[in-house]
């Protein structure tokens, strides 16, 4: 993965952004929150050129509806395509059994981004057995495999929620 511009980010950022390793990115929060925002490679539907992207609560308190987190995350996500013009799949945490929560914040938040026309947001749920995971592909819509990703996402997902018990 090529690094995110941490220069632009901070310049527009709310919230100070700042890299481990270049592939986790960290912000603090004004209630002293720490959150990783993680881009790692995924090689569960295609062979090259997919990431996986997830947020975390190092701080484990709750969090609540923080607008300049918001703007933060996607801003990283701007910046991931900016430098990686690849696919994005967000898994929803399940350790503690809000996923659901954390489907539909990450949805507000994503449909609230001023440019998401720029991008398609495909959702989907999968139940393993008692516990229902969420996910979300994140793809430009200028993206040349555009029709064959959507394409391969939506037959991982049929093939998914169709396998026997």
């Amino acid at each position: 993965m090529n690094a995110l511009d941490l220069t632009r980010i901070n310049r527009l950022a709310p919230y100070k952004v700042w890299t481990q390793d270049g592939c986790d990115y960290l912000i603090e929060t004004n209630r002293g929150q720490i959150f990783v925002i993680g881009f790692m490679d995924d090689y569960s539907i295609w062979q090259t050129g997919a990431y996986q992207f997830t947020i975390s609560n190092q701080s484990h308190q709750p969090s609540p509806l923080d607008q300049k987190l918001r703007e933060t995350i996607l801003l990283l996500i701007e910046a991931f395509f900016a430098a990686n013009p690849d696919i994005l799949l967000y898994i929803c945490e399940t350790g503690d059994g809000r996923q659901a929560f954390r489907s539909r914040l990450f949805v507000r938040w994503f449909n609230t981004y001023s440019n998401r026309d720029a991008y398609i947001m495909q959702t989907a749920e999968v139940q393993e057995g008692k516990t229902k995971n969420f996910a979300a592909l994140i793809v430009q819509k200028s993206n040349p495999r555009l029709k064959e990703i959507l394409a391969e996402f939506d037959e991982t997902i049929r093939i998914l929620t169709n396998k026997p018990q």
